[in-house]
């Protein structure tokens, strides 16, 4: 068995802390049961996580765009540099004031996540895909110029991620590839919509009712553990 997760609202607490899960997690895994990270968290940030937990596992980096499994690592999505040049290209065009994460200040990035400030520098290090808000104009056009141009947008809750070439549910594919396991699948919110669609059986917390998937109304990490406890019992019967 394999359990795909989210991070944000699942294994970290309000706190960004995986450490609540540590027991659990390495119980789970003492059992034969695996953990995959897919998350729009960078790779340092998930490496970070995965360490306070004590773990190895696979993982999908900037939703997906990179994939790490098996050994093998899997640059699936355009540059970060590109994506930068076409956001500035499509703001002027759409006359639209954006606000990049990579470019604000420390100050500004924790007054609008409440990252802690050691996981800052570990947020702006992305290679695949750019957090944005939009301060004002146009939205919908510059949204939809974006889509487009083949460009995947997403709203992360505090930010839009924009992304090509990659998705959650395609770094799961390619995860699957190297596991027969049965796979739970848990996420939060619209943007784990694809990895949970690969997977057998999926989980959305903080939902109040989503017919295709298993419902909480719920997060966060006891509720995570409450899940996953939940499924196991379902799965083997």
């Amino acid at each position: 068995m394999i359990v795909f997760t989210d991070l944000d609202n699942c294994i970290l607490d309000s706190g960004y802390s995986a450490s609540v899960l540590r027991d659990f997690i390495r119980g789970l895994i003492s059992k034969g049961i695996e953990l995959s990270v897919i998350s729009s968290k960078t790779e340092k940030e998930i490496l970070y996580h995965l360490g306070e937990l004590g773990i190895k596992a696979s993982y999908g980096a900037e939703n997906g765009c990179l994939v790490v499994v098996g050994g093998n690592r899997y640059e699936l999505g355009t540059k970060s540099k590109v994506i930068k040049d076409v956001l500035r290209d499509s703001f002027k065009k759409f006359e639209v004031d954006i606000e990049l994460l990579s470019e604000m200040s420390d100050k500004e990035i924790k007054k609008i996540t409440n990252l802690p400030e050691h996981l800052i520098p570990l947020a702006r290090e992305r290679f695949f895909s750019e957090p944005f808000r939009i301060v004002s104009g146009d939205s919908r056009g510059f949204l939809e110029g974006l889509n487009s141009r083949g460009y995947s947008i997403r709203w992360g809750g505090k930010f839009y991620q924009i992304s090509r070439g990659c998705s959650k549910g395609r770094a799961v594919r390619l995860i699957r590839e190297y596991t027969s396991e049965y796979a739970i699948g848990i996420g939060d919110s619209e943007n784990d919509y694809p990895m949970l669609d690969e997977c057998d059986y999926p989980i959305i917390l903080n939902s109040n009712n989503d017919s295709r998937y298993k419902n909480y109304k719920q997060y966060g990490p006891k509720v995570w553990e409450k899940a996953v406890k939940k499924a196991i019992e379902e799965i083997n019967g």
